[in-house]
């Protein structure tokens, strides 16, 4: 059984997991023949095209300018996904007819009225406002209902058991006592140390490549209306215009007499020169997805237009050791330093030590309460409370939590006396929630296994590229 938090949020799992290429197998899919297939899955293929089109609805889907290798792992992920349940499904003999297809699609609440009745005109709004015809929906839920039919098939049935709810229950209302200190011991590091590491180290601390550019804010004031008219409105289209049409900035400011203001040198992340969070940050992505041929463009924040132009691109920004790094790696040395320390406490024999170490650092020791496992108390994150309840008593712990180190100490573990409503269901649910996860799972395993995929790797690197 795992933690309580993953038996609260779990859902079913509809697609396969696969580790980016781990577990993917290689065939020859090189002939000249294949050069439109990425993969193949027995008889079933993704095609360039349809990797192409769920690329681009995925950079649609997530507002992207660009796609990393974990998104590519992603789209292709989704796609073997389908191939692979549309192949079993056929041979477990599922087949979804017209008349199927349509009971699924009014079943499902996007296309229902206000009474919970399916509505034509809330099926056809969906489709313009993703702008996706008919048929390519039908062929998207299709895809969607045969893989709730698989997980249906291996799901239906499942029961929850005396033992395992006593076992969640144990978890549920499990609460822990606990007592804790920060490290804080912070020594200043010599210069020699500190020019060391970053010499050492210099490529951490690159901001990589820097934008500038300058941009402005095209509302009716600085473009001289007392307010938003049609003269307002047709203006804003001319330069829209002039912009799409690629027309030199400098004729173009001339041209409707626009007031620019400088956008300072920032990373994709947005940081600037100073290594801060610019103030500017929100045109970071715009700034990056300018090119040397397209310069200019409009983009809108908030209801807002604004121009923005790329003015200067400096790929090797030359970082030096100044007062802003100088500082990053005093504390990053206390903190390999503190880290050290946490762990010498924590694998120490000594029942004591808890004590001990906070009496010769002279460190405050303070008391905390979890009445759950979802209980934070506002200083450790979810996961270092998971860390907290899988503990068991007296056992002294390092809980790592942005860039603090803390060493914690179960004092007593406990179970809620407190009447919970309806706690019998939820246990019995959330048994059974567990047991179709852990069923899930191993038919994941048992797809890849049964259906072993060839991948094409050439082609599949050349559509990469093309994004």
């Amino acid at each position: 059984m795992q933690s309580l938090t993953k038996k609260i949020a779990i859902t079913i799992i509809t697609g396969i997991i696969i580790i980016v290429f781990g577990a993917w197998g290689m065939g020859d899919l090189f002939s000249d023949g294949n050069k439109n297939i990425i993969a193949q899955i027995k008889d079933k293929k993704v095609f360039t095209k349809e990797y192409i089109e769920s690329a681009r609805n995925y950079v649609n889907r997530k507002n992207k300018t660009e796609l990393t290798d974990i998104d590519h792992s992603l789209i292709l992920n989704d796609l073997l996904a389908e191939k692979i349940y549309e192949k079993f499904a056929e041979d477990l003999g599922i087949i979804i007819n017209d008349d199927a297809l349509a009971y699924y699609i009014k079943s499902l609440e996007n296309f229902k009225d206000s009474n919970g009745k399916f509505s034509r005109v809330e099926y056809e709004k969906f489709l313009l406002l993703n702008n996706i015809n008919v048929k390519k929906l039908e062929e998207r839920l299709k895809k969607e209902l045969i893989k709730n039919l698989v997980v249906k098939v291996f799901t239906n049935g499942v029961s929850s058991t005396d033992y395992h709810i006593k076992k969640i229950e144990n978890e549920f209302l499990k609460q822990v006592n606990a007592e804790f200190y920060q490290i804080g011991n912070y020594e200043k590091i010599s210069d020699e140390k500190i020019e060391k590491y970053f010499n050492q180290n210099k490529q951490k601390f690159s901001l990589g490549e820097l934008r500038e550019g300058e941009v402005a804010k095209l509302d009716n004031k600085t473009l001289g209306f007392e307010k938003e008219n049609d003269q307002f409105y047709k203006l804003l289209n001319d330069i829209e215009n002039d912009v799409v049409n690629n027309l030199n900035y400098i004729d173009l400011k001339k041209k409707y007499n626009i007031k620019t203001s400088l956008l300072e040198k920032i990373n994709k992340n947005g940081i600037n020169k100073n290594r801060l969070l610019s103030e500017q940050k929100q045109f970071k992505e715009i700034l990056f997805s300018l090119t040397e041929n397209f310069k200019t463009e409009i983009i809108e924040i908030e209801n807002v237009k604004y121009l923005v132009h790329l003015k200067n691109i400096i790929k090797d920004y030359e970082v030096k050791l100044e007062t802003g790094i100088k500082k990053e790696i005093q504390d990053i040395l206390n903190y390999q330093k503190n880290k050290m320390l946490a762990k010498n406490i924590t694998e120490s024999n000594d029942d004591d030590i808890f004590k001990i170490s906070a009496k010769k650092y002279d460190l405050k020791i303070e008391n905390v309460f979890f009445e759950n496992i979802l209980d934070n108390n506002k200083i450790f994150s979810q996961k270092n409370v998971e860390k907290i309840f899988s503990a068991e008593e007296n056992k002294v712990l390092s809980i790592n939590e942005k860039n603090k180190i803390y060493i914690l100490k179960i004092k007593k573990i406990s179970k809620n006396k407190n009447k919970i409503d309806n706690l019998d269901k939820i246990l019995k649910n959330q048994t059974k929630q567990e047991f179709k996860t852990l069923i899930l799972r191993d038919l994941d395993a048992y797809l890849i296994k049964k259906y072993p995929i060839n991948l094409n790797e050439r082609v599949l690197n050349q559509v990469k590229n093309s994004f």
